[in-house]
C-alpha cells in the first residue's frame, strides 16, 4: 500500500523519535532513582512507560521495567503515599527528611540539565558546524554598503585578527557601535582592506525584546540546499541536497528569504532554478506548487510550495576539553534562561499560545532533525531535556516542583500539608496538564492540516 522509502523515512523518524524520548525519560528518573538509593529510600520500580508491562527484571529489590506507552516514566518509592499502611518505616520516601525529600524530586530535573550539558561538552569537542564569513545581502544605504563590501566577499581579518567564522564577526560588530573596525576582504582570491563603522541600532531577539547593537548591515551567504522534501516541487525538478542555489530567473538568491518574491510569490509558474553542482552550473525548471495558507491577518492567500531550505557554507569548529566545557556550560545556561523566559512570556500571553506543541510535533522535528545529521539530533535531544528539566520543575501538583513546593511550605509550617489538600491540589495539576496535553495535540493536528 505504500512506496517503500515512505515506510524507510517513517521508521528512521520513529526511531529517532522512541530513541531520544526514552534517553530524556530514563536520565530524568536515573537523577530520582539514584539520589533516592543514596540517602537510603528503597525504590520499588523504576519504569520506562506507563500501562501494562511489557518486560523486566527484578534486582537488589527494585524492579525494572518498560510499559507500553512510552510516553513518560516513574520511579516508585517505598512510603510514597503516606496512606499506605507500613510494617516499618525504614527506607520510606515519606519519613525521609524533608530536605532528602527535596532533593529527590530536584534530580530529575537537575539530571536533565547535566544530561544537556554533557551533549553540549560532546558535541563541541566533536565540531559543530559554524557559518563562515562570505557576505551574503549588502543592505544598501549601510555602513558595509558605504565603504564599498560586495556579496561574495570573505572577512578574513578583523582588526589585525583572523577570523574564520560569522560568530566572531558578529560579536565584533555587536559590541563595537560607532567604533571604526579594519577589515580585511577576499574578493577573488586579492586581499583588500576596508575601515568600516557600525551604527547604532535596534534589534529585536528570539523572545522578542529589543536590545541596542552596532550594525554594518550585512547578512551571511546562505544558498546551499540543506534539505528537501521529498515528493516536492523540487524534488520533482531535480534539485539535490548541497547544490548552491544562485539564482531563480535570473534574481540572485543569498539566502531563504530570497525566494519569497521570486518564487513562493509565484505559485503555478514555470521559474529557472540556477543552482552550480559539482563546479557546474545547471538551469533547473521548477512549478512551485499552489496552496491556499492564512498570512498574519488572518487572510488566505495562495503561496507557491518549494519544498527545500537553505544553508550557508559551514566549517567544522573543534573545542579541546576546558574549552567544549566552558561552551557546554554557557549554551546550557543560556538556553535554561530562554526557554524560561518563554515559559513567562507564554503563560502572560505574549507568545502565542499555538506555538505549543505536543508529541507529534516532536515526532516530526525530530525526524527532519535526524535527516540533517546525528549532530542535529543529539543537540535537538540537548534542547529537550532542558525543557524536560524545566517543565517538571513548575510549581503544579503531580509534578516534581509541586512536590518540592509542598515540601517547602512543610520546612515553613513545621509540619505536612494535610492529605486532604494535597489530594485536592494533585486532582487540579492533574487536570491542569491533562488540559496542556490535549491543547498539545490540537495544535499539532491543526498545524497538520494547514
Amino acid at each position: 500500500m505504500f512506496p517503500l522509502d515512505t515506510i524507510l523515512d517513517f521508521g528512521m523518524r520513529m526511531t529517532a523519535f522512541l530513541g531520544g524520548l526514552a534517553a530524556l525519560i530514563f536520565v530524568h528518573e536515573l537523577g530520582h532513582f539514584l539520589v533516592a538509593r543514596r540517602f537510603g529510600v528503597i525504590v520499588e520500580k523504576f519504569a520506562l512507560g506507563f500501562g501494562p508491562k511489557l518486560i523486566g527484571f527484578t534486582k537488589g529489590g527494585t524492579e525494572y521495567l518498560i510499559a507500553a506507552i512510552p510516553l513518560g516514566g516513574y520511579v516508585k518509592m517505598k512510603g510514597e503515599d503516606p496512606n499506605e499502611e507500613l510494617a516499618d518505616t525504614v527506607g520510606s520516601f515519606h519519613h525521609a527528611k524533608v530536605g532528602h525529600r527535596i532533593a529527590i524530586a530536584f534530580a530529575g530535573p537537575l539530571f536533565n540539565f547535566l544530561f544537556a550539558g554533557i551533549i553540549f561538552a560532546g558535541v563541541y569537542m566533536t565540531g559543530v558546524p559554524s557559518l563562515d564569513t562570505t557576505v551574503g545581502t549588502v543592505k544598501e544605504d549601510m555602513p558595509a554598503s558605504i565603504a564599498g563590501l560586495k556579496t561574495g566577499d570573505r572577512i578574513v581579518e578583523i582588526n589585525g585578527k583572523k577570523v574564520q567564522y560569522w560568530e566572531q564577526l558578529l560579536d565584533t560588530v555587536h559590541n563595537s557601535p560607532g567604533q571604526k573596525i579594519e577589515f580585511m576582504i577576499d574578493r577573488n582570491d586579492a586581499l583588500l582592506p576596508f575601515s568600516i563603522t557600525p551604527m547604532m541600532d535596534t534589534i529585536t531577539d528570539m523572545l522578542g525584546d529589543e536590545k541596542k547593537v552596532g550594525l554594518i548591515g550585512i547578512t551571511p551567504l546562505r544558498n546551499v540546499i540543506s534539505y528537501i522534501e521529498k515528493g516536492s516541487s523540487a524534488d520533482t525538478a531535480g534539485l539535490k541536497v548541497d547544490d548552491r542555489l544562485v539564482a531563480v530567473d535570473g534574481v540572485p538568491i543569498r539566502e531563504i528569504q530570497d525566494l519569497l518574491p521570486t518564487a513562493i510569490d509565484k505559485p503555478g509558474q514555470e521559474l529557472l532554478f540556477s543552482v552550480v553542482r559539482d563546479e557546474q552550473q545547471l538551469d533547473l525548471a521548477l512549478t512551485p506548487t499552489p496552496k491556499k495558507v492564512k498570512n498574519k491577518e488572518g487572510v488566505s492567500v495562495e503561496k507557491g510550495l518549494i519544498g527545500l531550505n537553505l544553508r550557508g557554507t559551514t566549517l567544522s569548529r573543534s573545542y579541546g576539553l576546558p574549552g567544549a566545557i566552558t561552551r557546554s556550560v554557557e549554551e546550557t545556561f543560556g538556553m535554561i534562561k530562554l526557554i524560561t523566559i518563554s515559559i513567562q512570556k507564554m503563560i502572560f500571553g505574549s507568545v502565542p499560545s499555538n506555538s505549543i506543541g505536543g508529541p507529534i510535533l516532536i515526532f516530526q522535528v525530530y525526524g527532519e532533525q535526524a535527516r540533517q545529521g546525528f549532530s542535529e539530533l543529539i543537540r535537538l535531544t540537548a534542547l529537550l531535556s532542558i525543557n524536560l528539566g524545566l517543565i517538571n520543575l513548575l510549581p503544579i501538583p503531580i509534578l516534581d516542583g509541586g512536590h518540592i513546593f509542598f515540601f517547602l511550605l512543610e520546612i515553613i509550617k513545621g509540619k505536612p500539608v494535610s492529605e486532604r489538600n494535597r489530594e485536592r491540589a494533585a486532582q487540579v495539576g492533574l487536570f491542569m496538564i491533562l488540559s496542556l496535553m490535549i491543547f498539545a495535540f490540537y495544535n499539532d493536528i491543526v498545524r497538520i492540516m494547514s
